[in-house]
């Protein structure tokens, strides 16, 4: 989610669509919906980039209204979602480093350091070996 929009940047026009459909809403339901909405308005759903922001306010407002549905009542816990990002990232720089990228292009184009690099990709082979070994039969 790297080229979604920080909210803190957000100017108040650009999340006026969202607030005018939630003037009552508890806080915990306001964080969701905004959360949907800037997603949505950052264009990372894929398709929806076309879509006006107060089309967009009212899909995360549908969406909202639907963990709310869901979830209600509820304190769920919401992981960070670390082992995901750090999962695309490696695999991010295993894909560079098999275009040929230099350690240095790839840390540049993964803000990771080239040492982090290196050791994503020590990692990577390891489990690569390790899978090719799987096998064999050494009796």
């Amino acid at each position: 989610m790297n080229d979604r929009i920080d909210l803190a940047r957000m100017k108040p026009e650009q999340i006026a669509p969202l607030e005018a459909l939630m003037s009552s809403w508890p806080d915990c339901w306001r964080d969701l919906a905004t959360s949907h909405y800037v997603t949505l308005l950052s264009g990372t759903a894929g398709a929806l980039t076309d879509a006006e922001p107060a089309e967009l306010a009212k899909l995360a407002a549908a969406l909202t209204m639907g963990i709310v549905h869901d979830l209600g009542g509820s304190q769920p816990y919401i992981p960070v979602g670390a082992v995901l990002v750090a999962n695309s990232k490696a695999r991010r720089v295993i894909d560079l480093l098999e275009q040929r990228k230099t350690y240095r292009q790839v840390a540049d184009a993964t803000g990771l350091t080239e040492s982090r690099v290196r050791q994503i990709e020590s990692e990577w082979r390891r489990q690569q070996m390790a899978e090719r070994q799987q096998g064999l039969f050494i009796e």
